[in-house]
């Protein structure tokens, strides 16, 4: 019976060739028995620890899976498990292997633990997340790469407190705040900037909240600079930009829209593009509330561009956010989506994108021009023959 065997029997030369282990495992069931016997007794003497790290080198790659996961269930918490072996079993590549390991065992590494928390997968880092004590770092990694399961698991918990820090790596994620904006909100963990940020991502009962942000933060501005903002009338340029949206809005052209729209308020292509869909009519309505579009024009474009899904019930919310929403808060709304976009994105692909936004808005910015100029000759050539 295995629990015949003794420590203190002769142990196989470690530096044999080894082979991947298969379904079956080439051990017998040598390293599953030795396991057994020493998660028996909560103690063990120098001599027996070395003589079972050395058993467990030797014959773990060639352990059968089912036995690598029972090893593991049975070892992770021990109290005198060989740190080598720990470390070992936590790096499995087999995920069932793994977790135990990385949930119940006191003594892991943090490096170990920060490598599980930024490659993944999910699986992994909820038996991270759920480990009874976690450092900042290993925290702060979570809320970088961690998917909705693993951040809810973090703000169930109420020995986890998030810092600022933590709240602000969490606000600049969309996937999260689409997902888990209303928990974060709820534990205060989206300041006024995310929520402003995230805008375009938020659950709709959040949206009135990043309105209220940013009409605070316009009233702040405009009251640390009063006469800043105080003269908002468009000048030549802007007025011809509305009319071209409106006239791209009347032929459905999304993408020059879309360049137009990048144009006007510095937004990249990507923001850009991401209005154009059925679902961002409220951001859309933002966006051209900043640059000054008249209720008019508004309908307009909801219409055309959108009127296939747009109910009418639909369309009198967007001109009634329309009403409601100060410019000033407007263009805060969309300054803070250039300055997330700016921080969530590599400075070598956000030169790139701008390189490339750059390209398409003089191109438009030219077509707006010709556009205009064309107007003037037709408005000429009309006053010539009368």
């Amino acid at each position: 019976m295995r629990q015949t065997q003794h420590f203190s029997q002769p142990v196989p030369n470690s530096t044999s060739p080894g082979r991947s282990a298969s379904s079956k495992g080439d051990d017998r069931g040598v390293l599953l028995a030795a396991s057994e016997l020493f998660a028996g007794r909560s103690r063990h003497d120098v001599e027996e620890k070395r003589i079972f790290l050395e058993l467990a080198s030797n014959f773990l790659p060639k352990t059968s899976l089912p036995d690598r996961r029972r090893i593991s269930s049975l070892l992770a918490a021990h109290p005198e498990i060989p740190d080598d072996l720990l470390s070992q079993l936590a790096s499995d590549e087999d995920e069932l292997t793994a977790y135990p390991a990385l949930r119940y065992s006191p003594r892991l590494s943090v490096d170990l633990l920060l490598k599980v928390a930024e490659a993944g997968p999910d699986s992994l880092r909820k038996a991270v997340a759920n480990r009874p004590s976690l450092r900042e770092s290993v925290i702060t990694k979570l809320c970088e790469h961690a998917g909705a399961s693993v951040i809810r698991i973090l703000l169930d918990r109420e020995d986890v407190t998030l810092t600022p820090a933590h709240q602000a790596k969490l606000s600049c994620r969309s996937d999260i705040v689409a997902t888990l904006g209303l928990e974060l909100a709820g534990q205060d963990a989206l300041n006024p900037d995310g929520l402003m940020g995230q805008f375009l991502h938020l659950p709709a009962p959040l949206k009135s909240k990043a309105i209220a942000a940013a009409e605070m933060t316009s009233l702040v501005k405009q009251a640390q600079n009063p006469g800043s903002s105080t003269d908002r009338r468009a000048d030549t340029a802007r007025l011809k930009l509305r009319d071209a949206l409106v006239s791209e809005a009347l032929l459905q052209h999304r993408s020059r829209f879309a360049d137009l729209l990048g144009q006007g308020l510095g937004l990249p292509q990507s923001t850009c593009d991401l209005l154009m869909h059925d679902d961002q009519a409220e951001g859309l309505t933002v966006a051209l509330k900043a640059l000054g579009m008249p209720a008019s024009g508004i309908a307009t474009v909801m219409i055309r561009m959108l009127g296939e899904n747009l109910s009418l019930e639909r369309l009198r919310g967007l001109l009634r956010l329309y009403r409601t929403l100060s410019q000033g808060a407007a263009e805060v709304l969309v300054g803070q989506w250039i300055l997330h976009d700016q921080g969530t994105q590599p400075a070598a692909v956000r030169h790139s994108t701008q390189y490339q936004d750059s390209a398409r808005r003089n191109a438009a910015a030219s077509d707006v021009q010709i556009s205009g100029s064309a107007q003037t000759d037709t408005a000429i050539r009309k006053s010539t023959h009368s």
